[in-house]
């Protein structure tokens, strides 16, 4: 899944000389697409014939561009009906988010103490996500100990809490490419913000009726899959709860310093109260101390940042 995304997912001859992508360079061939396929139906498998029918139906193509792209450093974004385009720096962001949040999370878990809560590895895994979008290349300095590279899945019995949270970031990168997909779908209804006037408000709603696409397809059938597998329903839930979460928390990080509205966009916050609304009173109340966890430890070191609220906020 997210190992074809990367570097590795270029030509082999390039490879083979040190190259690296040009800039300019996109990649749109079965490679690519057959990863998300594998990336979606890995992360909401009960869905796969919908995933299916959804690919086929919107005519998606998806678009791997690199790095340094003349575009911008930050790819992720849906447009003309059908492409959607994505960089490794973007998915290699949301994988190091994951590692960041779980380590605020253990942090203060482990803490006899909250104020003397010790952040240090915390801060040095979130200068790490910082290092992934100044370097030239995301991948061009090494992960730190405890992150396997994107797409590898440490052993669950070695390494627990690694394997944790890299389950956790393949979800969250999920959600996030469903939330481009249906701004295609808003294309293809005719309801996008551009069709509606392409005021501020209008494109707010698509925004929210994005993140609120991707929670739904993540959540509501996953009865479904607990049935099916025989796993215990609260720990689906539990599990994909998290993991959007923790897609909300990588999206704070790449949001860093720009949180409040802006034309394009509501505030994260404003979209963090939302999702919380959509999972409703009864959401799983480890997954939300989980999540309130690492971003309680995020505003131990950067005060201004969005919070995940109690359910009575978000009810």
């Amino acid at each position: 899944m997210l190992r074809d995304l990367g570097y590795s997912c270029w030509s082999e001859n390039a490879k083979s000389k040190g190259e690296r992508p040009m800039i300019g360079e996109v990649r749109q061939d079965e490679i690519v697409q057959q990863a998300i396929r594998n990336l979606f139906v890995g992360s909401v498998p009960e869905r796969a014939l919908e995933l299916s029918s959804l690919w086929n139906d919107l005519n998606l193509l998806f678009q791997l561009l690199p790095d340094n792209s003349k575009d911008g450093r930050l790819i992720m974004d849906a447009g003309s009906y059908r492409y959607i385009r994505f960089n490794h720096r973007v998915v290699r962001s949301f994988w190091i988010g994951a590692f960041v949040a779980w380590e605020g999370y253990r942090a203060l878990a482990e803490s006899p103490d909250f104020p003397r809560v010790d952040l240090t590895q915390f801060q040095e895994l979130l200068a790490t996500f910082e290092a992934n979008l100044q370097n030239d290349l995301s991948d061009e300095a090494s992960l730190p100990a405890g992150i396997p590279e994107p797409g590898t899945l440490p052993d669950i019995n070695k390494d627990p809490q690694g394997r944790a949270a890299s389950e956790l970031s393949t979800i969250a990168v999920a959600w996030a490419l469903l939330h481009e997909v249906r701004h295609i779908r808003h294309q293809r209804e005719g309801t996008s913000a551009s069709v509606d006037g392409d005021t501020r408000e209008a494109r707010h709603r698509e925004e929210f009726s994005c993140d609120e696409f991707a929670t739904r397809f993540i959540l509501e059938k996953m009865q479904h899959y607990s049935e099916d597998k025989g796993d215990d329903l609260v720990l689906v839930r539990r599990k994909r709860e998290t993991a959007i979460y923790f897609a909300l928390f990588a999206l704070t990080l790449l949001a860093k310093d720009s949180w409040s509205v802006s034309d394009s966009h509501p505030s994260v916050q404003d979209r963090i109260d939302a999702v919380c609304r959509l999972m409703g009173e009864d959401r799983d109340e480890t997954a939300q101390a989980v999540a309130w966890a690492a971003f309680a430890s995020l505003r131990e070191l950067w005060p201004s940042a969005p919070i995940i609220a109690v359910c009575e906020r978000c009810a």
